[in-house]
């Protein structure tokens, strides 16, 4: 009976403790809230998570899922999030990804899956219709399987990383219009193909550094990007200058291509397609201003019409008094006598 009574007597004195501050408390970390650039940012940032939270706000755009122990990514995820615009979930160990997993994600715009171990990557990403900067880099690519892929492409592709992903060859994502940088470094690329390059036909940047590219790719890669007017400032050093004969340099497999060509006129019709849009944007929007000018005027006329009406009819109308056509001999200066029409 005692020892109960010690037993207690501690844990009422522990909680007191507690109480005053004496005893520091475990700090509860929790996904801290605000804006950048307008937009709703949650920030989920090293708190251990093992899976995405499902009690966050629903409006969040601006998501940071980064260094957690993340490592399965199911359909019911983001399910909850459909207005997310920018997506961390790199330095996770993310192992898989469920079919339909980023379906939902129409409004997607940059995702950033580096420092995972995926094997390969989840294709409903290629087809979300906004998706513009794909990180990928340092994960495990090594045997990329894209035949299921569906070509061409929906996202319009801008940036795409995948370096340090041990490729042997850069991935076929079909026609790229849109895609201006691409950062392949650190992968072996012993495999590369120079009318790979075909299907980037709006290329200006491409990061081969610490890779494994024969004399022969580098001199093209770089003779490529000099007929494109890009730079090639991120291409190895070619060591010696190797004749047409030991390095042909196949242009009518690059920029005088069929695949060129159309990926050409597909940039093309897409910037037209974009500049008819705006300008149909603008003649609609002069065109409902002008609506709205128009009824403010007509409906200003007419309360202008309808409040004459009214002040119309509350005045008593004047007749002229029939004393005056009697008194024929009245002065020409004695004012005219006026009756109030009675009803």
């Amino acid at each position: 009976m005692d020892l109960h009574w010690q037993l207690l007597t501690f844990i009422v004195c522990l909680q007191l403790l507690r109480s005053a501050g004496f005893i520091l408390q475990p700090e509860v970390r929790k996904c801290s809230y605000g804006h950048i650039d307008k937009l709703l940012r949650i920030r989920c940032y090293d708190l251990d998570l093992k899976e995405v939270p499902q009690n966050l706000k629903t409006s969040v755009e601006v998501l940071d899922l980064s260094h957690n122990r993340i490592r399965r990514l199911k359909t019911s995820s983001f399910q909850r999030y459909t207005d997310i615009k920018f997506l961390m979930l790199y330095d996770n160990m993310i192992l898989s990804v469920e079919v339909g997993t980023f379906e939902s994600l129409t409004s997607l715009q940059e995702i950033d899956l580096s420092n995972n171990g995926l094997t390969t990557i989840p294709l409903e990403l290629f087809q979300l219709p906004r998706l513009r900067n794909l990180y990928i880099d340092s994960n495990e690519l090594t045997s990329l399987n894209l035949q299921a892929l569906e070509k061409p492409i929906r996202a319009p592709l801008e940036y795409l990383n995948v370096a340090g992903c041990e490729l042997q060859e850069l991935p076929d994502l079909g026609i790229l219009p849109k895609l201006w940088q691409l950062n392949a470094s650190m992968n072996p690329l012993e495999n590369f193909r120079i009318d790979s390059l075909a299907n980037m036909c709006h290329l200006q940047v491409i990061d081969l550094t610490k890779s494994q590219l024969s004399q022969c790719g580098c001199q093209q890669v770089t003779n490529h990007l000099m007929m494109l007017g890009a730079s090639p400032k991120f291409v190895p050093v070619c060591l010696e200058a190797l004749d047409n004969r030991v390095c042909p340099l196949p242009y009518n497999r690059t920029i005088h291509s069929p695949t060129f060509a159309s990926c050409q006129t597909t940039l093309q019709f897409a910037e037209t397609r974009s500049f008819w849009l705006f300008g149909a944007g603008c003649f609609g929007g002069v065109c409902f201003v002008l609506l709205i000018v128009i009824f403010c005027v007509i409906h200003c006329r007419r309360k202008r019409a309808q409040r004459r009406k009214r002040n119309a009819q509350k005045r008593k109308p004047f007749v002229i008094s029939p004393r005056n056509a009697i008194n024929n001999r009245q002065p020409e200066d004695e004012p005219l006598h006026c009756d109030t029409a009675r009803k």
